[in-house]
């Protein structure tokens, strides 16, 4: 069903004269009465009482004008909704993070993101930093957020987070301002394994190697959330992010700054620059504009 000949039914329906009708939708009269006929032979009933001089419904025409306008209220929304989604105003967007990015930058992008694109849907999804550079590939997700810079994607520092020793609350030097590294040489360590966070890892241990010693790894955790509750536990001591303070649950573990030049754990946003769709270009320009002039990317 043509919804030109629906409009025109309606247009000759409001305006009860077919000239005024055909005015009205910019149409000749005779091109009208033709998408009237075409109508009605499509529906086989007659929509318009032609026997007097007055362009009255019949008791079909009637009902049908109902929803003949209702067809074209959900067209008019159909065609807006086409036009947001090309305009990247409305759709869905998936974005991957490591779990710490949640307790620093991330909830200030979405927030953003969110108070510009309301009607986009967010879906949100936990990730190892390996796993991110392939669910980009498949695009399962359609933006990351990692310590890691993987080939092929482009990528953006979005923050740079200080890392902290966080001690067990009973632990002697728990209670320290600060802390040389070198002191820790003894310690046991809880890391986040190598595979979760490769670069990550690699950073930490050449860190304790430059203060003369090989560190001690007692456990290993896939994730930085899971490595603090094992220090809670008293299994040892880590190296975390400083947004992690912010985690609920912390009564067990104490966070002690490094003396001297602090380590920082850097949060990249990566993506493929093959990706067209125009949220994630609105995602991407959101971010940027949540960034210290530190981190924004020069344009």
């Amino acid at each position: 069903m043509d919804t030109q000949h629906i409009l025109s039914f309606v247009a000759a329906a409001e305006e009860k004269n077919f000239s005024r009708a055909a005015e009205r939708v910019s149409l000749t009269q005779p091109t009208l009465s033709r998408h009237i006929q075409r109508l009605e032979e499509e529906l086989g009933v007659e929509l318009f009482d032609r026997s007097g001089h007055a362009v009255e419904l019949t008791g079909p025409g009637a009902a049908f004008l109902q929803e003949a306008r209702r067809t074209l209220d959900q067209v008019e929304i159909a065609r807006r909704e086409a036009q947001r989604a090309a305009e990247g105003e409305v759709g869905r967007l998936v974005i991957g993070f490591t779990g710490y990015a949640m307790y620093g930058a991330l909830p200030r992008f979405l927030r953003r993101f969110r108070e510009r694109h309301p009607r986009v849907a967010l879906t949100l999804r936990e990730m190892r930093t390996h796993e991110q550079p392939d669910a980009l590939r498949r695009r399962t997700i359609s933006v990351g957020f990692t310590g890691a810079c993987p080939e092929d994607f482009a990528s953006e520092v979005v923050a740079r987070e200080e890392m902290l020793l966080a001690f067990p609350a009973r632990h002697p030097l728990a209670g320290a301002s600060e802390i040389a590294l070198a002191d820790l040489a003894e310690e046991s360590f809880v890391m986040v394994a190598r595979p979760s966070e490769p670069e990550l890892f690699d950073g930490l241990v050449d860190l304790c190697r430059r203060a003369g010693f090989g560190p001690r790894i007692a456990q290993r955790a896939n994730r930085m959330g899971v490595a603090l509750g094992m220090v809670g536990a008293g299994l040892g001591v880590a190296f975390v992010p400083a947004s992690l303070r912010n985690r609920p649950g912390m009564q067990d573990v104490r966070f002690v700054p490094l003396a001297g030049p602090a380590p920082h754990l850097l949060l990249r946003m990566v993506w493929s620059e093959e990706d067209p769709d125009p949220v994630l270009r609105h995602f991407v320009e959101a971010v940027r504009s949540v960034l210290p002039s530190a981190l924004s990317p020069s344009l």
